[in-house]
């Protein structure tokens, strides 16, 4: 059995601030290896579960977050950042390469516009105020199971805060397998579970999750994502890679499927990142 595990940060055991979540922050390297003890934890139910084929696949911010020596041996590690030559599925690079059975979700978070949301946005926080897909509003983790869906792949568990856990058993439904491994009190604040109990609910939850099981997320064709961004100026730099106006900040795409829908919404979003030439300022 192969199981992708896709890897964010916020929704981490501990982490609950910006510092938290980028090299040279207070704490960051500390983050990194409580991030890398719930990925572990992750991984010992899903071979508890029969996985025997495990890839990590490190999804936040530089994208080299991991511990690479303290990692379970037991799993691969996908680490380098999501520009479109090395990673066009971003948090899920390496999906393009072969099927998975499964997915887990650890250490991601609510999406852009949660009410007190802890670290809450939507791929980009800088550029995304919001994305909807097929006209719901969408999580990180909605849109990743989109695109695992298209390749046949289910998300059977995931682990964080438990304001995404109340996101993600409504989009997946109330008997998802998710291990809560600290409580939400606002966007840089959590009550958190110490690391040996919040690694051993990862554990039982990611064994469940497996036997569990579930169905690919399956989305309507042609797939329409809607990407609304903070600024005038972020909408005309979207435009220019394709897309068509919608509404006041708004730019929206259409693909044949999900994948091809979620690969332009990326080069729009690189696109918004890119600072002009410093001697044309």
């Amino acid at each position: 059995m192969r199981v992708l595990i896709s890897v964010d940060m916020e929704g981490a055991t501990g982490v609950c601030h910006p510092d938290h979540l980028m090299p040279g922050g207070q704490d960051y390297e500390a983050a990194r290896r409580w991030l890398t003890g719930d990925v572990n934890a992750a991984i010992r139910g899903a071979a508890a579960a029969g996985a025997t084929d495990m890839l990590v696949a490190d999804g936040h911010g530089t994208m080299r977050n991991i511990v690479l020596e303290a990692l379970d041996p037991r799993a691969r590690l996908l680490t380098g950042p999501a520009q479109a030559r090395n990673r066009p599925l971003c948090q899920l690079g390496a999906l393009e390469h072969g099927a998975y059975d499964a997915a887990f979700m650890i250490g991601h978070h609510t999406r852009a516009g949660t009410p007190g949301g802890l670290l809450a946005h939507t791929w980009v926080g800088r550029v995304v105020s919001e994305i909807r897909l097929n006209g719901k509003p969408a999580s990180e983790s909605w849109l990743n199971a989109a695109i695992l869906g298209h390749y046949g792949t289910p998300v059977v568990m995931a682990a964080g805060a438990d304001d995404y856990g109340r996101q993600m058993r409504e989009d997946f439904g109330e008997d998802f397998a998710f291990a809560e491994v600290k409580q939400t009190l606002g966007p840089s604040a959590v009550v958190t579970l110490s690391l040996e109990k919040a690694q051993a609910i990862i554990e039982e939850t990611a064994q469940r999750g497996i036997e569990q099981g579930g169905e690919p997320l399956s989305v309507e064709r042609p797939v329409t994502l809607e990407l609304d961004v903070h600024t005038d100026a972020l909408r005309e730099r979207a435009l220019e890679l394709g897309g068509e106006a919608n509404g006041r900040l708004g730019v929206r795409y259409v693909g044949a499927d999900m994948v091809s829908a979620a690969e332009q919404v990326w080069r729009a979003l690189a696109h918004c990142l890119r600072e002009d030439a410093a001697f044309l300022k």
